[in-house]
């Protein structure tokens, strides 16, 4: 094999080598970009704010605005607000118990304004305004250390919240219905779970002779 044949294939397949290499380091590139994007999309913050359906085409604040402006609002809002009722009281549920179980563990975290709510057709995904979500959560976190009596300023204050919030969304028939289921899955609820059973009573106050 003559000189003059070995030095141009070897050129040849050098830059051969060099276009594998080239190619291969842009697959590289674009399957990292690929997998930075899924990573992306699976973080459990991003998929929490993304979790819940829809209620007749709403979610999440696009209800409450609905509700709130009716007027703007291409839907049957008697409709709407009738399946919500039950989405909402459960949303303000949620956020007490997790202040009243945050306080018996020690942390402070108040939850975000969106909250995939379950019920029987599925979860759908609500929204409070903040502020309402941090006297709920606050109410919640009290309710876990104080006495009974001032508990029940506590179901007061529930129940205020509740026809104020209900008030704007053109739900006040259902403020005194709602407010009072809240509480009794709540406070009340934490107050009778406290309280012993007659048979307990009586178990404690007997001891067995020898």
């Amino acid at each position: 094999m003559s000189q003059s044949f070995v030095v141009p294939a070897l050129i040849t397949a050098t830059a051969l080598l060099i276009s594998l290499i080239f190619v291969f380091m842009i697959y590289l590139w674009q399957r990292i970009g690929a997998l930075e994007k899924n990573n992306l999309s699976s973080d459990p913050i991003v998929d929490a704010k993304q979790k819940g359906a829809a209620l007749l085409g709403f979610k999440g604040k696009e209800i409450w605005d609905a509700l709130e402006n009716p007027s703007k609002a291409p839907v049957n809002i008697d409709e709407l607000r009738q399946r919500y009722s039950f989405t909402l009281s459960r949303h303000i549920e949620q956020i007490i118990d997790q202040g009243q179980m945050d306080k018996q563990a020690g942390r402070e975290a108040v939850p975000e304004s969106d909250a995939a709510i379950g019920g029987l057709r599925g979860e759908i995904q609500s929204w409070l305004p903040p502020s309402y979500v941090a006297r709920f959560y606050r109410i919640g976190r009290d309710s876990a250390i104080l006495s009974d009596e001032e508990v029940a300023e506590l179901r007061s204050e529930v129940r205020a919240l509740v026809k104020e919030i209900l008030e704007r969304l053109g739900m006040s028939a259902e403020a005194s219905g709602i407010g009072s289921l809240i509480t009794s899955h709540t406070l009340e609820f934490r107050t009778n779970a406290a309280d012993p059973t007659p048979d307990e009573t009586d178990e404690g106050g007997e001891s067995e002779q020898p």
